[in-house]
């Protein structure tokens, strides 16, 4: 039994503001690691079954200490020991990368297999963090406030490595690392609040109905997302995919705080539909009118949204949602675990992408982005009807009181 409680008239700005820090910090620092390491391999021109070997290791190590993470974490005394623990092996895996030798396999398998350990160790209790300290009435919003500061950490610390030379770059993100850490450490709650919550087995938890539902459609994406990333790279060249992962985190962050807000208010359900939609239509725009420039921003514009509401939904507040009063790091990495072997899956893959013709590759993309959207249409509403009416009347109320001043200053 995992202990936890929150109290609903206190939104818990110091608790939050844990929360937020370690949330925001984990997602900037790990993104722009995991593009230089593997930038750093590429220009270092290793070959492709070393670079699958390494990058394999580094999976494997995300998801083998994710499963571990969430055994440990009840045998700590609290789980923000844990945290601070597993924050500290990110720093000083990303230090190590100040020696690292591509020329030296062993060094670099193990330093890439430190590296998926130092992501999946505590990623599922970092994410179960922010499941805990959030209500189901502010979970859309407070989430949406964390994936835009994510975003803009992404897109900070990204930019900066990618400007700098390798050892300044390990530095930043050292260091970044590290001031999360000391900011966790300062703002920490004082003491863990009490409520007892129900442990959970994944097969418990996987033959969840309404987990299945959701489950599926993410999968789908993480797919198409990450098969088709390699084809847009070579139709749009280097330079411009680049303006795509900017996107990704400048638009995003925008669309994920406005997506929080609907979220909260009309519920999950029809806010991931329409960012299943957004994502097709820009598929097939580009399917349909690739030799338009104007279909690749319209594409890039709605690829942005549509992660931005992807990143939050399957990020933090669905599985939260799923998980009720329950413990929730299973649930969390059940959820992660798509994006992670999806991640694997496109190297593999990368090196075939030009044998698909790209109007072919665009459509094809945007068909199952569509099918994608069928086991939602049968997926229970997470959040409450309650919640949903409450906003609905309190909405009702506002446009009342707006109306009735209007006629008393006529």
């Amino acid at each position: 039994m995992t202990k936890i409680h929150v109290a609903r008239s206190n939104l818990l700005k110091k608790d939050f503001l844990a929360v937020l820090i370690i949330i925001v910090n984990a997602f900037s620092w790990y993104f722009p690691l995991y593009v230089f390491f593997q930038n750093t391999l590429e220009r270092n021109k290793v070959g492709f079954s070393i670079l699958l070997t390494a990058l394999g290791i580094h999976f494997i190590g995300a998801i083998g200490f994710a499963f571990m993470g969430t055994i440990l974490v009840k045998k700590l005394s609290s789980r923000t020991a844990f945290l601070c623990l597993w924050m500290s092996i990110g720093v000083m895996s990303s230090a190590l990368l100040l020696i690292l030798d591509v020329n030296n396999i062993a060094y670099l398998l193990s330093v890439s297999f430190l590296l998926g350990i130092s992501l999946g160790l505590g990623f599922p209790s970092c994410l179960a963090y922010f499941g805990d300290y959030t209500f189901e009435e502010n979970r859309g919003r407070l989430g949406g406030i964390a994936f835009f500061a994510s975003g803009l950490g992404m897109l900070f610390v990204g930019l900066l490595v990618s400007m700098s030379t390798f050892v300044i770059g390990v530095l930043i993100l050292t260091l970044w690392r590290s001031l999360g850490l000391v900011l966790f450490l300062l703002v920490k709650p004082e003491q863990e609040h009490e409520q007892s919550m129900a442990d959970v087995s994944y097969r418990l938890a996987i033959t969840d109905k309404s987990l299945v539902l959701y489950l599926i459609p993410w999968i789908m994406f993480c797919l198409v997302n990450f098969f088709e990333y390699p084809i847009v790279t070579n139709f749009f060249g280097t330079d411009f995919s680049l303006l795509i992962l900017i996107a990704e985190y400048g638009i995003g962050g925008f669309s994920a705080l406005a997506g929080g807000w609907f979220a909260d208010s009309v519920g999950r359900k029809r806010i991931v539909i329409f960012g299943f939609i957004m994502l097709g239509i820009g598929y097939a725009v580009l399917g349909l009118f690739s030799s338009l420039i104007i279909s690749w921003y319209l594409y890039i514009f709605l690829d942005g949204i549509a992660w931005g509401i992807f990143s939050l939904m399957f990020y933090l507040v669905i599985w939260a949602d799923l998980a009720k009063n329950r413990t929730k790091e299973r649930y969390y990495l059940i959820g992660v675990l798509p994006f992670i072997v999806a991640g694997y899956i496109q190297i593999l893959f990368a090196p075939y992408a030009d044998l698909i013709p790209i109007s072919v590759a665009f459509s094809l993309a945007s068909f199952f982005l569509f099918l994608a959207v069928l086991p939602l249409l049968y997926a229970p509403e997470t959040l409450s009807e309650k919640e949903i009416e409450k906003k609905r009347l309190e909405k009702y109320l506002e446009d009342v009181k707006k109306v009735k001043k209007k006629y008393e200053k006529a």
